[in-house]
């Protein structure tokens, strides 16, 4: 009776992972745990003035994961100060527009290279972001946009290749709500950054790149380009951010100088040769003699 009871507990554990866990979950991951990713502003242009020196100690963290599991992963956030968050991230069965599809709950710091049965889940994934026409990461954020933007297109596509997964969404907005840059503007620490009450022909392109070798979140590239009327803004309204993996640049060694030939050096050779024949024809005309 103990033994049915165990084997029957077994079967109802496994049995309940299975609603969790992709199908026969055999999960491959690029990035490695303990070991740390750092992320920073790149830039941060409002017109042609560059803010992301003002910003980037605020906006730079170091990510490390601390788990992988079939269905998932662990990590932790670090800011300047030291340990911000800590947090999870599970691939899951969901379903998005009457299809179900294996997609992150959380944020998407990096992507399986595999999943259960899902041999290239970048390729997979791209697919679900044409298939949808869902960015999915900004999800929330373009949901809010179309409350302060009267946006008369948008397209949300993907781009894979051997070295970046690029999910992308480009949206144009002929106005855009008063409210929402009166806020702005309004913000504290904004008096560095004005931004114009009145903006029109607003074209946004998003970006965000995945290595393909990896899966990590490579870059995100985000270009704004709009029209003002109002104040010192008469013309173009241009932002531009990038964010992204910061990457070590190895310092360019110092090539050797190549020494410039001289008479010198050229010619060294010239004088003990033209001795030693001297000697020789010296001692070859006295045993003639």
């Amino acid at each position: 009776m103990k033994k049915e009871l165990l084997v029957s507990g077994v079967l109802l554990l496994i049995f309940s992972l299975s609603f969790i866990t992709p199908a026969n979950a055999i999960t491959t991951w690029g990035i490695e745990i303990n070991e740390d990713y750092e992320f920073e502003l790149k830039s941060f242009k409002i017109g042609i003035t560059d803010y992301s020196l003002l910003l980037k100690e605020n906006l730079s963290f170091i990510v490390e994961f601390t788990s992988l599991t079939d269905i998932g992963y662990s990590y932790d956030v670090y800011n300047s100060t030291g340990l911000m968050t800590t947090n999870t991230t599970n691939f899951v069965e969901t379903e998005v527009e009457a299809e179900n599809y294996i997609i992150p709950d959380g944020l998407p710091i990096t992507l399986p290279l595999a999943i259960g049965t899902i041999p290239n889940y970048l390729d997979y994934f791209g697919d679900f972001v044409n298939a949808t026409s869902s960015l999915f990461i900004f999800e929330d954020l373009l949901e809010n946009m179309t409350d302060y933007l009267n946006i008369t297109y948008m397209c949300v596509y993907s781009l894979l290749n051997e070295d970046y997964l690029k999910l992308q969404a480009d949206l144009y907005a002929p106005t855009v709500n008063d409210t929402l840059l009166e806020e702005l503007a309004g913000g504290e620490g904004m008096e560095l950054m004005p931004i114009p009450t009145n903006i029109t022909d607003l074209k946004l392109n998003a970006t965000v790149a995945y290595n393909a070798t990896s899966g990590l979140f490579k870059q995100l590239t985000i270009k704004l380009r709009s029209l003002s009327h109002t104040g010192d803004f008469t013309e173009n309204f241009n932002v531009d951010v990038i964010y992204g993996l910061h990457i070590e640049i190895p310092p360019t060694p110092t090539p050797t100088p190549t020494p410039t030939p001289t008479d010198k050096t050229s010619y060294s050779w010239l004088i003990p040769t033209m001795l030693v024949l001297t000697l020789l024809t010296g001692i070859k005309l006295r045993r003639k003699k």
